[in-house]
């Protein structure tokens, strides 16, 4: 049996990955290395996490990380080029946006109305 790395595996597709950025501006963290580096993620990983190239992580650093943001791993998992059958259960994670692009909650929700809102959470 032929052993391979982990990083000899190449996807065609861009799958899961992890995306902190929405969670740091809706919680106003204005240093988020610093913040991550607090409860012991390394500069390396905490600089690769933010910017969106971590291609690994370890349940010791999940938990830490939802637990120290007061989220769920599915608020800080986004789906990049990714398709996907319409029944499927990976759906339910939201898509990678543009951090550019990203607007703090406050931002996102004006003009829209509550049942809007409510309608656009269950999806």
């Amino acid at each position: 049996m032929l052993k391979h790395k982990r990083s000899s595996i190449e996807m065609k597709e861009s799958s899961i990955v992890l995306d902190l950025m929405p969670v740091f501006k809706s919680r106003n963290i204005k240093f988020p290395a610093q913040f991550l580096k607090r409860f012991g993620i390394c500069s390396a990983s905490a600089s690769k996490m933010i910017k969106g190239k971590a291609v690994q992580i370890n349940f010791t650093q999940l938990t830490a990380i939802c637990l120290n943001l007061n989220c769920t791993p599915n608020d800080i998992m986004a789906l990049r080029y990714l398709p996907l059958p319409e029944n499927h259960a990976l759906k339910v994670i939201r898509k990678l946006e543009s951090h550019e692009e990203f607007k703090s909650i406050d931002e996102w929700a004006m003009g829209k109305s509550f049942e809007e809102v409510r309608e656009i959470m269950r999806k």
